[in-house]
C-alpha cells in the first residue's frame, strides 16, 4: 500500500514539471518593432513639395533624421516637406520599442534646379540717327548685314553710319544665353534701314598708307578707338586708342587693310587702303607717293 502512494505522489511530482514546462514554453513571443517610411515623389523641380508618410509596429517612439529632425507621431503620420534648396535629401525614421529595440527606414529625395522664366528681351530701339542695344540679363544681341555677316553687339548707343550698308536694311535680333529660353510671345528682331541724312561718316582720322605700313592721325577733340584688319573687325588684327591730336603708325602684311575708327560722343568713319603701293619706286622721278584712305562704307 505504501508504495502504491509513493509511486502515486511521484507520478503526479512529474506531471506538475512537465506542466510548469508546457505552460513556460507555451509563452507568446513577443512582437519585433519596425518602421516604414514612403515619399510621393523620389524627384522634385525646386520650389516644389512632397509628402513623407510612415506607419510602424510597437513603436514607443519615432526620430527623424538627416534631412528632417524631430520627434515623429506614433504610429503613422505624414508631412509635407518644401525643401529650400537644390541637391540630394535623405530622411530617416528610427522606431523604438518599449524595450529599447530599434528598426529604421530611409528615402532619398532628389530636388532639381527650376527651369529658368522666359525672358522677354528689351527692344532694339532707333532715334534720329542713333541705334540704342540694350542689355537684358541672359540674352546676346546681334546684327544681321545679310549674306551671313553677323556681328554681335555690346550695349551701347551707335551712331547709325556704324550699320551702313549703302542703304539697306539691316536686322537685329536677339537670342538666349545657353541655359535660358526667350518668352514666345516676346518681339525678338528689329528690322532699320539707316536714314539717308545719317550715312555720312564722320571726318575722325586721316590714314595714310605707306608700304606696308598706316599712319593714322586724329581729327578731333576726343580719344577715339581704331581697329583694322581685312574687314571681319569683329575679330581684327589689331586695335588702338588714338588720344585728341595724336598720330600712330601701325604695320601689317596685308596688301589691302580695312580700318574702322569711332566714337561714342562722335560718329563712326571706316576706309580701305592698298598698303602695297608705295612699296615700290615711282620711275619717273624715284619718289614715293602714299596714299590717303578714302571714306567708305560698312
Amino acid at each position: 500500500m505504501l508504495t502504491t502512494v509513493r509511486h502515486a505522489f511521484s507520478v503526479l511530482a512529474a506531471l506538475a514539471v512537465l506542466c510548469a514546462l508546457t505552460l513556460v514554453g507555451a509563452a507568446p513571443a513577443q512582437a519585433a518593432v519596425g518602421v516604414q517610411l514612403d515619399t510621393t515623389d523620389t524627384t522634385i523641380t525646386l520650389g516644389e513639395s512632397f509628402d513623407l508618410s510612415w506607419t510602424s509596429t510597437e513603436a514607443v517612439t519615432l526620430t527623424a533624421s538627416g534631412s528632417w529632425s524631430g520627434d515623429k507621431a506614433t504610429p503613422s503620420g505624414s508631412q509635407t516637406i518644401t525643401p529650400g534648396a537644390t541637391g540630394d535629401f535623405t530622411y530617416q525614421l528610427l522606431a523604438t520599442d518599449e524595450n529599447g529595440r530599434e528598426a529604421t527606414d530611409t528615402v532619398d529625395v532628389t530636388v532639381e534646379p527650376a527651369a529658368p522664366a522666359p525672358i522677354s528681351p528689351a527692344p532694339v530701339t532707333f532715334d534720329g540717327c542713333e541705334v540704342t542695344v540694350p542689355s537684358t540679363p541672359n540674352v546676346t544681341y546681334f546684327v544681321d548685314y545679310g549674306d551671313g555677316d553677323v556681328e554681335e553687339l555690346e550695349a551701347d548707343t551707335y551712331p547709325a553710319g556704324y550699320f551702313d550698308i549703302g542703304g539697306d536694311p539691316v536686322l537685329f535680333y536677339a537670342e538666349a544665353n545657353d541655359g535660358f529660353q526667350l518668352d514666345d510671345e516676346a518681339v525678338t528682331d528689329w528690322e532699320y534701314t539707316a536714314p539717308e541724312d545719317c550715312l555720312g561718316e564722320s571726318e575722325l582720322v586721316t590714314a595714310t598708307a605707306g608700304c606696308h605700313e598706316v599712319t593714322f592721325t586724329s581729327l578731333v577733340d576726343v580719344t577715339i578707338g581704331v581697329a583694322y584688319g581685312d574687314g571681319d573687325l569683329p575679330a581684327p588684327d589689331g586695335e588702338f586708342d588714338l588720344a585728341a591730336g595724336d598720330v600712330h603708325t601701325i604695320h601689317t602684311d596685308r596688301d589691302v587693310l580695312y580700318f574702322e575708327a569711332y566714337s561714342g560722343e562722335f560718329d563712326f568713319q571706316s576706309g580701305e587702303l592698298d598698303v602695297t603701293a608705295d612699296c615700290a619706286v615711282d620711275p619717273a622721278d624715284g619718289s614715293d607717293h602714299p596714299t590717303v584712305a578714302p571714306a567708305a562704307g560698312k
